[in-house]
């Protein structure tokens, strides 16, 4: 790709990039302020083929609009270091893009080669903090660039941990230049479904960092639990606590983010249009980028998951997916947790107490889910592998041509 120089100050209220409605989004430029770009659609071969295989969508639109980047797949979280290919594979596409601002999500999804794809909150406690601030550092180092870190929606939080959620992003803000990417939207959720205030997290919640924002609409599910669907309209009351983070910080990236029912477009329109009308009431067009002021951090330090500082927590995740992936773990679970933890090294009476306490009912909704996913994973691999077979099909079609 040539990277346009406009992606150096992204600055407005913009959509996710979703390829499949690429011709809707250019005949609406002047409605929409920037575009988001999720990396995994362009360095996951699978993803991409059969979407933009030769990326030409994608020049097309970022030569249009300021882009910023977004990753879903780093597991951040997870005590295990950065799968060296993910990395230079997000690197380069950065590198070729031209774009220059990126971030990712606070939480872990894979333990031990099981991806659940469903982002699982760390808990809210000191060795999760300093465990993020080593791989948020040795992430920075890949990646040749500070990051904003994202919040989500999750099913339950750790319990028995001795900070809450905003005083554990303050914390990681203490030990990082990282700024923030605050969903409204996820925060809407948690607080709904976990039954906190969501302007008394505000309150707490470290608002000098935020540099991005995501917005995104969701349903109630029949259990009374809000859902981050990305399909639906954004829920009203997201708006008010929209409107009173833009008042609060200097953040100058809003995204709404949807994946699916994206047609009548004026229905997507409709957000972006009311998020830009409250962006630029609160922004000077003229006024410089925003440049995040970050807090002293702490001097880098080596990445080392095996370390006995992160054992215990490396160990519940491990048990953690293990009652979620395993039906053999699941029954020593039930039978004895200490011995099935012992088996995963889970020892400390503190962390096997918050994972015996974890909620029941999630862990048997994301057992039930797991199966679901190992079916789509294999119907996706047959329909990857059909769709390689294409393309190098249509590929040695062209060589032939041309001989």
């Amino acid at each position: 790709m040539n990277p346009p120089s406009h992606h150096h100050r992204p600055r407005g209220a913009g959509l996710a990039y979703r390829f499949n409605i690429h011709r809707e989004i250019l005949e609406h430029r002047d409605r929409i302020d920037l575009l988001e770009i999720s990396t995994e659609d362009y360095i996951v071969r699978e993803r991409r083929l059969g979407a933009d295989n030769d990326l030409q969508l994608l020049r097309e639109a970022l030569a249009v609009f300021p882009g910023v980047a977004h990753g879903l797949s780093l597991s951040l979280g997870t005590v295990e270091g950065p799968a060296p290919w993910y990395l230079e594979a997000t690197n380069r596409f950065l590198g070729e893009s031209g774009l220059e601002i990126f971030s990712e999500h606070c939480a872990f999804h894979s333990v031990d080669g099981n991806d659940l794809t469903l982002f699982l909150e760390m808990p809210f406690a000191e060795e999760s903090v300093a465990w993020l601030a080593r791989k948020y550092e040795a992430v920075k180092a890949a990646l040749g660039r500070p990051f904003a870190l994202e919040n989500v929606t999750y099913l339950f939080p750790v319990p028995h941990c001795p900070l809450d959620e905003a005083t554990f992003f303050r914390r990681l803000c203490e030990e990082t230049d990282a700024s923030l990417l605050l969903d409204v939207t996820n925060l809407f959720n948690n607080s709904q479904n976990h039954g906190y205030d969501a302007g008394e997290f505000l309150e707490r919640y470290p608002l000098e960092r935020v540099s991005q924002i995501h917005l995104a609409g969701g349903f109630l599910t029949e259990q009374g639990l809000w859902e981050d669907s990305h399909s639906e309209p954004v829920m009203e009351p997201v708006w008010d606590l929209y409107e009173e983070v833009i008042r609060r910080t200097d953040c100058e990236i809003v995204i709404l983010e949807r994946d699916s029912k994206f047609h009548p477009f004026d229905r997507v329109l409709a957000d972006v249009d009311r998020a830009r009308d409250v962006f630029w009431r609160y922004r000077d067009p003229a006024a410089p980028a925003y440049s995040p002021r970050p807090s002293p951090g702490s001097s880098p330090q080596s990445l080392r998951p095996e370390g006995p500082e992160f054992s215990q927590l490396g160990a519940f995740q491990r048990a953690l997916m293990a009652r979620i992936t395993d039906a053999g773990f699941r029954e020593a679970w039930a039978r004895n947790p200490a011995d099935a933890g012992a088996m995963v090294g889970l020892v400390d009476a503190t962390w096997l107490r918050r994972l015996v306490d974890c909620d029941s009912r999630s862990m048997d909704r994301l057992a039930k889910s797991w199966k679901a996913i190992g079916i789509e994973d294999a119907a996706i691999q047959e329909q990857y592998e059909n769709n390689e077979w294409a393309a190098w099909a249509d590929l040695l079609s062209s060589e032939e041509l041309a001989s």
